[in-house]
């Protein structure tokens, strides 16, 4: 079974096939000079998946699984190795710098830390009016005070507070004027990389709720990037889940949550149970295998109760099962 999402179907905002990310660590001296080759990590593996417009969308792992890398190189942070981004229609994974200008505008990034990812000596109202006069969306200073306030007054903030530094507002506040900056632009599609990790269980409620209030009055499309299961069946349609740069599930939440098939997926509820759902599994036992010396089998296997000789030496395709795709060897058998 082809898993890949059909190449430009206008119903998807967003369409990732086979996307393929890695990193050449840098040789030392003693290798070099011993001859030993270069070691790479082999960070994103095949990945596909395909965004709705007006969706949300999560790809959800352990930390280390890939997912961050994942945005990063849909945003073209990062150079994609292989594989083919389709945004809007367009296949975007391989164009040139000039090319991207004018898809920046239309896809923007939450930071996971609210802390780093503002300028500490702009004021916010210039950390906000700096895409905008940069892209075009406002065609002078005026206007783009105009945009500001209004901007600011979406997010919760005063007038008067526009002309304050970063250091002189808290963590959530700083996650609203980056939210606030990723809305300058007029965007149709957000990457938020795990936007309330840094924040206080307290104030991350409200941080989400804001994202889903903006999702529905600018009919945004989100890649939610979590490690949380709680915060992700909250925001999320459809899921995947990731480990070690594959994913191994993917579907629609609520399927996910209520009837899990992979192992892995099974094994992340039950460490995350709450009142209303309480996964069985067995506690995972050893450790997530190098990213450079990737297994030959189920990238899952050294660590799966359920393993037997196939997952160690066959890796398993992504299979559709019960209403989503999954990659196990004997899942629903």
């Amino acid at each position: 079974m082809d898993n890949r999402p059909e190449s430009r179907d206008p119903e998807f905002l967003l369409e990732v096939s086979d996307l393929v990310q890695s990193f050449a660590q840098p040789r030392g001296i003693l290798d070099r000079l011993a001859g030993k080759p270069q070691k790479v990590v082999h960070a994103v593996n095949g990945v596909s998946f395909a965004v709705r417009r007006g969706e949300v969308f999560s790809l959800v792992g352990e930390s280390g699984c890939g997912k961050s890398t994942t945005a990063r190189t849909i945003v073209r942070l990062l150079e994609p190795k292989s594989g083919s981004i389709v945004f809007d229609g367009e296949d975007i994974s391989k164009f040139s710098a000039s090319e991207m200008m004018p898809v920046r505008k239309k896809m923007q990034m939450i930071f996971q830390d609210p802390y780093a990812s503002l300028n500490p000596r702009q004021r916010i109202k210039d950390i906000i009016m700096e895409p905008m006069l940069f892209h075009g969306i406002a065609s002078g200073k005026d206007e783009a005070h105009e945009k500001m306030f209004r901007l600011l007054d979406i997010v919760g903030f005063r007038p008067e507070q526009a002309d304050r530094y970063p250091h002189q507002f808290s963590g959530g506040q700083r996650q609203r004027i980056g939210i606030a900056r990723a809305l300058s632009t007029n965007p149709a599609f957000i990457v938020a990389d795990e936007p309330v990790s840094a924040l206080d269980v307290s104030i991350q409620a409200q941080v989400l709720n804001l994202m889903m209030d903006l999702r529905d009055e600018f009919t945004l499309s989100y890649l939610f990037i979590a490690h949380d299961l709680s915060v992700v069946r909250h925001v999320t349609e459809r899921v995947g889940i990731m480990y070690l740069g594959f994913i191994v599930e993917q579907g629609d939440c609520d399927a996910i949550f209520g009837n899990p098939m992979h192992p892995y997926t099974k094994a992340l509820l039950a460490a995350a149970p709450t009142l209303d759902r309480i996964v069985a599994a067995e506690p995972l036992k050893g450790d997530v295998p190098s990213p450079i010396m990737l297994p030959p089998g189920c990238p899952f296997a050294n660590r799966c109760p359920q393993r037997r000789d196939l997952c160690t030496t066959t890796r398993p395709q992504l299979r559709e099962h019960s209403g989503r795709i999954v990659a196990c060897h004997f899942s629903g058998n």
